[in-house]
């Protein structure tokens, strides 16, 4: 799956020797602050890795970067002096997000401490300033941060609330801790639903725009979540706006969204029991009762602190109306077994047979971190799909 992204990402850009003077993008400035030779750095934000677009140092005061982008890209420009100085308190690193085309834009800046330096996990409620003027398509990407930074801000702090009390869950006594996170976590969904209604918002309003490609990719990645008009309204969005390389990708990001969809039925997928014998997940799954199904590994530290409270929904409401099973993403077979002689789960254990079949399981699933919990209902429709074992709780008591 790293690989596919990986190409994906790297369609996005052509190395920056490739432009021409009279193509392609060019970001330029010049303002107080800058130091000869700071490097300064474009940076693809889409995937883990930062893949970098383009590089270069400032001279004379000024900096200019060029290169060609296939579509544009969600990037962030870096400015850091860290090479040229000698002492740490010296150091001055700065940054600012863009939404990089294939355009000339030019960052007006007072001065270059006026540019915090902001990670990527806070760029969402960072202070939006348009320093970078010269692209309809920058104008356009401050107007969809502007309209979604109040409730990004109001999400984060519902989200931070629910971290620290968390990191303090030993300081409650259980009944406390689930009461506290009952009251809590609906101000979070509540603030995430009002995200995700901003997000369609904006893209029924921008039916033309390529950044509406990257809204609705963001909008159709979570499975489970979407409703299938939703999918449907979003594909044919995407397929109205002309673009050779995103749309494509997306386009088959939904074809998968319609079978992970808000309601779907779970996807059946050959695994192997704890003797190695190739099973189905179908054969675990009962249609008289719910069950969870928890993809997990040895090495994941929020799959082993989330099994005891799995374990505490297991004994309450009993195999009979909500069956466990457990699906180990370990490569190797014999961590796998190390891990079960620890924890000692008394339910179904089940795991993957090598490379590919871990492979066709997250692809099945749109895995892409764990844990993952899915809980399916006895007429077969995954009805939460998450992972926060808190969340599936309360989720479990409505339905249980």
């Amino acid at each position: 799956m790293k690989n596919r992204f990986f190409f994906f990402v790297a369609a996005l850009f052509l190395c920056s020797a490739c432009a021409s003077r009279n193509q392609g993008f060019v970001v330029r400035g010049s303002f107080p602050g800058l130091q000869d030779s700071m490097a300064v750095m474009l940076r693809c934000m889409e995937n883990e890795s930062c893949s970098v677009v383009t590089q270069g140092v400032v001279r004379d005061g000024a900096f200019e970067l060029r290169g060609v982008v296939r579509t544009p890209m969600y990037c962030e420009l870096l400015f850091s002096n860290q090479d040229i100085v000698s002492r740490p308190e010296d150091v001055k690193v700065g940054n600012i997000f863009l939404f990089l085309d294939n355009s000339e834009l030019t960052l007006k800046v007072p001065h270059l401490d006026s540019m915090s330096f902001t990670s990527l996990f806070m760029a969402e409620t960072a202070e939006v300033k348009d320093y970078l003027k010269g692209s309809p398509l920058q104008q356009e990407f401050y107007e969809y941060r502007k309209a979604l930074l109040p409730l990004n801000l109001v999400a984060q702090k519902a989200s931070d609330s629910l971290t620290m009390m968390s990191l303090r869950e030993n300081c409650y006594t259980p009944e406390e801790y689930n009461r506290l996170f009952d009251e809590q976590y609906p101000q979070k969904q509540a603030a995430e639903a009002a995200i995700d209604a901003a997000k369609m918002e904006f893209v029924r309003a921008h039916l033309r725009s390529l950044l509406t490609l990257y809204i609705a990719e963001t909008l159709l990645k979570t499975p489970f979540t979407r409703a299938p008009e939703e999918v449907e309204e979003l594909t044919r969005v995407v397929g109205q706006i002309e673009d050779t390389v995103r749309r494509p990708y997306i386009l088959k990001i939904a074809d998968i969204t319609r079978t992970l969809c808000k309601g779907a039925v779970y996807k059946d997928v050959e695994l192997i029991n704890t003797t190695g014998e190739k099973v189905k997940l179908s054969q675990f799954v009962h249609p008289d009762r719910y069950t969870l199904v928890d993809f997990w590994a040895s090495w994941c530290g929020p799959c082993r602190w989330a099994i005891p409270k799995v374990e505490q929904l297991y004994k309450r409401y009993g195999d009979d109306r909500l069956a466990v099973v457990s699906v180990s993403l370990d490569k190797k077979r014999e961590d796998w077994e190390k891990a079960l002689k620890q924890e000692n789960m008394p339910w179904t254990q089940l795991g993957v047979d090598g490379n590919d079949m871990l492979v066709t399981v997250s692809r099945a699933y749109h895995i892409t971190r764990i844990p993952r919990l899915l809980l399916i209902a006895p007429d077969g429709r995954v009805v939460f799909s998450g992972h926060d074992v808190n969340a599936l709780r309360l989720t479990v008591e409505k339905l249980l």
